[in-house]
Formats: structure tokens, sequence, C-alpha cells
């Protein structure tokens, strides 16, 4: 009976005559549940992490290049750190190179796997297995010299290691056109939390970094960035700036930025201008301080926090100039 203990209550139409009961109210437990499941299982049809697929695996195309440039010089016996100084690391063990020091051929082999996976990420064949392959190499190169490492490095290992996680084959790879050619049906919609675990990341670096630089009373008095813009192992060119109104705009306008990054960049209203303000503040990093890579794999990450329709009428509004719908 409408209005009885255990039913819903009827909802009146405009006329006043009874409805079907309304759905009862969830419980806070229910509605986070479901709040976790919208975020972490949503379906993707793959377009934002194919189209970071393919941006990260040229950043590793150059990446490999570097590699093979400074081999030997950076991890060969006969370079600027021996196997004999990282001999006792506790972490050489996860590195080929604890089995067998100062082989060339394990020394080669890295570069080669980071070359091959970085082609095979771009283009999309076997790009999941590309992905885990690179990380294990870049970790591997990693602990063999400790001395290199810089905020990029450990990203870069981080963010290839989670992209094993994303649909990465599902738009604009060799294996979906493999498929199409050969008949087959596309690939189903893929669940997006891989995706939602490398935007969790890299929320987690503004994060920590705010938090590192509030605990510091030069960031707190607005100066200092003084410090790191002067300092000639963190500038690309050392310089003194004296102007307490530049340095006070530059120093809370990061804070202010790494702030609320990780907090608003998930509601659609503000993401545009938080991502558009995050590539302005990491070319503005690239040009003035000396951090390999870091900003760039930051930029690429930016596209998996857009969804597959914003990240497709992106593509379209860069279409248009060339003349392609």
């Amino acid at each position: 009976m409408p209005g009885a203990e255990g039913d819903a209550p009827a909802v009146p139409t405009a006329e006043g005559a009874p409805a079907k009961p309304a759905a009862p109210s969830l419980s806070r437990a229910a509605q986070v549940e479901q709040l976790l499941l919208s975020f972490f299982a949503t379906e993707t049809r793959g377009t934002s992490a194919g189209l970071f697929r393919v941006l990260f695996g040229l950043l590793s195309c150059w990446g490999a290049f570097g590699v093979w440039l400074n081999l030997h010089r950076f991890w060969g016996d006969d370079g600027l750190v021996p196997f004999r100084v990282v001999a006792h690391d506790r972490w050489i063990w996860l590195s080929p190179f604890s089995w067998v020091p100062g082989s060339e051929a394990v020394l080669y082999g890295h570069a080669i796997v980071l070359s091959v996976s970085a082609v095979l990420l771009t283009v999309g064949a076997w790009p999941r297995v590309a992905a885990l392959a690179m990380a294990v190499a870049h970790a591997s190169l990693q602990v063999r010299n400790p001395f290199l490492l810089n905020s990029g490095d450990r990203l870069f290992m981080i963010v290839a290691a989670l992209a094993a996680l994303l649909p990465l084959a599902h738009r604009y790879s060799v294996d979906a056109w493999w498929r199409r050619r050969a008949g087959k049906e596309p690939l189903a919609p893929a669940s997006i939390w891989g995706q939602r675990l490398i935007c969790l990341q890299i929320a987690y670096v503004y994060l920590s970094s705010a938090l590192a630089k509030l605990a510091n009373a030069r960031w707190r008095e607005g100066v200092a960035l003084r410090d790191v813009l002067s300092s000639p192992v963190f500038a690309e060119q050392p310089t003194y700036v004296d102007s307490r109104a530049i340095l006070w705009f530059l120093t809370y306008s990061t804070l202010v930025l790494e702030v609320a990054f990780p907090l608003a960049v998930w509601w659609r209203r503000y993401r545009p201008w938080l991502l558009a303000w995050g590539v302005a503040f990491h070319a503005g990093i690239d040009a003035l301080m000396i951090i390999p890579i870091f900003s760039a794999i930051m930029c690429v990450t930016y596209v998996l926090y857009l969804t597959d329709d914003e990240t497709e009428a992106l593509l379209g509004r860069l279409r248009r100039p060339f003349g392609r719908a």
C-alpha cells in the first residue's frame, strides 16, 4: 500500500494522481561507493589514452636517443661511475648490471630495449608490453647510476609503469589498424581506472611539492625563487632578481597552482584553465631551470585528465587549419 512503512512514498503528479514511488535515498556509504565507481570504473573508448601514448612514446624516443649518446659515459664500466662505486647499493640487485658487471651486451641491451620499446609505444604495437619493458630498463639504469637522478627520471619510470595499465591500443595504434584490416571487431571499451592512477600520481606530485615549499620560510616569505633563479645548479642562466613584485608573483603563483591543481582539476569548469596554466608554468620551468624531461612529462600526462569527448574535440580543432574535419 502506498505510504506504508517500508515502501517509498508516492510522488503526486501535476493532476494530483499518485505516480510511481520515488527512489529511496541512498545511505552515505552507498553514495561514497557510487562516487568511487563513477571515478574509477567509468568506461573509456581509449581516445585520451591513445593520444597520451603517442606523445609519451615520442618523448620516450627522445629519451632513448639521449641514452645512446651517453651510454658509456654514464653507465659503462669505463665511464664516470665504474660498477664498483655502486656495487653495494641496496637496490643494485634490481639491475642486470649486478649479474654481469662490465658486460657490453648488457649495456647495449638496455639502450636497445629502450629504443625498441619507445618506437613500439609510439606506433601502438604491443604498447602495454613496451611500456612495461621501458619502465624496467629505465629503473635498471637509474640504480646503475643513481648520481644522475632528478625528479624527471623518477616520474618517467613511474608513468611508464602505470601506462601499462591503460587501454593504449584502442585508438591511433597499429594494433587497432590491424584489427580493422583483419575484419575484427574493435576492442571493447575499457575501465578508466589505470588512467585515473596516473592522474592521481600527477596530483600527488603537485601537492607534495606544495607542502614541501610551504614548510620552507623562504617560500612563505615570497622570495624563494630569487635563490633558485640565481643558482648555477638549478638555473639555466643564473640571474639575480631584485624586484620584490616579480618575486612575489612568481613564488605565490607557483604555490597557488600546486595547491589548486590537485584539488580543482577534477571539475570540468576549472580544468581547461588549470591545464593551460600548468602548460605555461612548465614552459617557464623548462626555459629557466635545469630539470631535464620533467616539464615535458607533466604536460604529456595532462591529456589523461580529458574525457574522450574532450580529446576528440581538441583534435578536431587542431585538424581544422589543415582542412580536415
